[in-house]
């Protein structure tokens, strides 16, 4: 890591730092504390509001441990507006693992004022802090503050120590409640040079810079430090949609990244590389590289997972079969091996980079075309594309290429088939690697398209009693989801019971499930069900709606603007087909309308379609989805073209007697 490399650079030159920073204490509570603040950032819809938020950071120097740390002092005031926002009590610091080491937390406090008269003051009990261990890369530590009640106003402030020099800290404006002012000073060293970049659709309020002279005592010399200052005021809460990536790409934020430094003799070192410096780095690693080399670990058993006489596609997908068998993913991401190629089919468990590296391996003993490509997954944030920063990625996967076609796989997940990417993987572009000095930015998608499609057949007596079956076939991602749901039970027959007892309108009588196993094929469930709209009947006249399941009843897309795409992971498909018997002396009065709405470009497209002949009813609908991102100037019409997909939807269908 580039990091590391700096740090043996600095760790016997920097001897003591000049000062220590003073943690950022916040100022004292008073009664005009509690008025609710008058602001246009501020609704019916804020919980909490943030009233003041300061964060400093400086590298200083670990005496004990004779390494540099990043040291980030953290305060902030935050009023609880009403009990929906007590959940701002509930605070969680988490803490990184980078490279072998883990940031530490420190100096956590946490205050409760409230007014009864005068203003009282309850301090968090130390003892209320505990620690969590999430896996091997994340610990946290969480704590809950005393005394919560409307209008109070709670202080919490903390120091956290990391090793992660080269990335400095993300200073993070937006947060899911509206921020009156939020400030953070970085103060750097004139040795080192970082590109700072601001990141959002908000802008800083006011910036400022301070010479620091002489703050740092290095080989004996004294050395100059830049103090820079960053604030926002009035910052609108940043408001989650659905389809979204992770919202750390969208929210407002301030951005570090060391680009060069200085050595004592004025020597100047740059840390931005070239793509195929990385190249070689990553494929002379014995954590990457030097597993891909590992093929002879399955060269004697090629025998044993295919035959000669097999395709080349057909040894590919054998050998995907057989390293998810061979290897369960134990849920820890990773670019690199975690344990080896070896170790991992001898142990029959290791991390993402393990299980696909050991793909790439196996692929290559088999004289197939597979290489290893960078991903940074959807809530980590998309990589950065203007020049190398390996720490943006978290995750492998493969390509594999087979008579003239390129298959992406990741052998990790159970019930993912041949050719499918897991949605987590679905975020932009991935790096390529080629050889040591050819990679190259390819996109991540999925060539199937996700879909459900729903048949709908069966018969309706004269006193509203609905008997048929309804029959659900999966496709693509909602394949892939929903055969991971059905896993989560112990068999079949509590699955389809589970099913029984949660359909609250419809009476499931019997059910069977097809081809769950078949990962290539279609996931198909079939239902025998009954419904009672004796309700909908009356004297001369009955009104109901075919659309028995699924049917969309809310808008996705509400906000009044959306700063974001919308990302949907891939093209998706919604379709009915429905054919359903009534008493024959029944006369259709009323039904909704044929309509084919669609957005510019066939962006998307609904259709609907009905039909009634001699007592039968047959009716086919279909949302098409066709492009996996919609951008932000397309989420007005995405929008207006859901809400009057709902509104034709509600429109029932109305029969009379003859």
């Amino acid at each position: 890591m580039m990091y590391r490399f700096f740090t043996l650079v600095w760790i016997f030159q920097v001897l003591l730092a000049n000062t220590q920073a003073q943690t950022n204490e916040l100022p004292s509570i008073s009664f005009r504390d509690f008025e609710i603040p008058s602001s246009p950032i501020i609704d019916s819809t804020s919980h909490a509001v943030v009233m003041l938020e300061k964060g400093r950071s400086d590298i200083q120097v670990d005496e004990g441990e004779r390494e540099l740390r990043v040291i980030h002092r953290y305060g902030v005031r935050i009023k609880i507006l009403d009990k929906e926002g007590f959940d701002k009590a509930n605070y969680v610091i988490p803490l990184y693992k980078i490279g072998n080491k883990f940031e530490t937390v420190s100096q956590i406090r946490g205050y409760t004022h409230y007014v009864d008269g005068k203003i009282h003051t309850v301090e968090m009990d130390k003892g209320a802090v505990f620690h969590e261990k999430v896996n091997e890369f994340v610990n946290l530590s969480k704590f809950t503050l005393p005394n919560i009640t409307e209008n109070c106003i709670i202080d919490i402030e903390y120091e956290i120590q990391s090793p992660d020099i080269f990335n400095y800290r993300t200073w993070e404006y937006q947060d899911d409640i509206p921020k009156l002012y939020s400030e953070y000073t970085a103060i750097i060293p004139a040795l080192y040079n970082y590109n700072v970049t601001l990141t959002g659709s908000y802008k800083l309020t006011d910036q400022k810079s301070k010479l620091l002279k002489d703050h740092f005592l290095l080989n004996g010399r004294r050395q100059d430090c830049s103090q820079l200052t960053y604030i926002m005021k009035d910052i609108p809460a940043f408001q989650e949609e659905s389809y979204m990536l992770a919202p750390k790409n969208y929210k407002s934020a301030i951005n570090f990244e060391l680009m060069q430094y200085y050595s004592t003799n004025g020597a100047r070192q740059n840390l931005t590389k070239e793509w195929k410096d990385v190249d070689r780095e990553l494929l002379s690693n014995r954590s990457f590289g030097g597993q891909i080399d590992r093929e002879n670990n399955f060269k004697r058993i090629l025998p044993e997972i295919y035959t000669d006489g097999d395709s080349d596609e057909d040894k590919a997908r054998k050998i995907y079969s057989y390293i998810k068998k061979q290897i369960k993913w134990n849920k820890i991401y990773g670019k690199y091996s975690q344990y080896g190629v070896k170790e991992a089919l001898e142990r029959r468990n290791g991390n993402v980079g393990d299980i696909n590296l050991s793909l790439i391996s196996a692929c290559g003993a088999a004289g197939i075309e597979a290489y290893p490509v960078l991903v940074s997954t959807r809530e980590n944030g998309l990589p950065k594309t203007i020049h190398p920063v390996i720490s943006d990625f978290n995750y492998l996967v493969a390509q594999v290429r087979v008579n003239g076609k390129n298959y992406f796989l990741d052998a990790s997940e159970e019930n993912l088939p041949f050719g499918l990417l897991p949605l987590r993987c679905i975020n932009g572009s991935g790096r390529i690697i080629y050889s040591k000095k050819s990679s190259e930015w390819i996109k991540l998608e999925n060539e199937i398209n996700a879909s459900t499609h729903f048949e709908i057949t069966g018969n309706i007596d004269e006193v509203g009693q609905f008997k048929g079956n309804i029959r659900i076939t999966y496709q693509g991602l909602d394949a892939l989801n929903h055969r991971n749901y059905i896993r989560r039970f112990s068999s079949l027959d509590i699955y389809i019971e589970e099913r029984m007892n949660n359909s609250a309108n419809m009476k499931i009588e019997d059910g069977d499930i097809y081809q769950l196993d078949s990962l290539d094929n279609n996931l198909v469930e079939s239902y025998k069900v009954s419904m009672d709209f004796s309700d909908n009947v009356r004297e001369k006249s009955f009104a109901f709606n075919p659309i028995l399941i699924n049917r969309m009843t809310k808008n996705p897309f509400n906000l009044e603007e959306r700063s974001y795409p919308v990302d949907l992971g891939s093209k998706q498909k919604e379709s009915y087909t429905i054919s359903i018997q009534l008493p024959k002396d029944f006369h259709i009065e009323r039904q909704p309308k044929n309509t084919a709405l669609a957005l510019p470009e066939s962006a998307a497209r609904y259709t609907y379609q009905s039909q009634y002949e001699e007592g039968r009813l047959m009716l086919k609908q279909e949302l098409a989805l066709n492009k996996a991102i919609y951008e932000v100037d397309e989420y007005f019409h995405l929008k207006e073209f859901y809400s009057r997909i709902i509104q034709h939807q509600k429109v029932d269908f109305a029969f009379t007697k003859k």
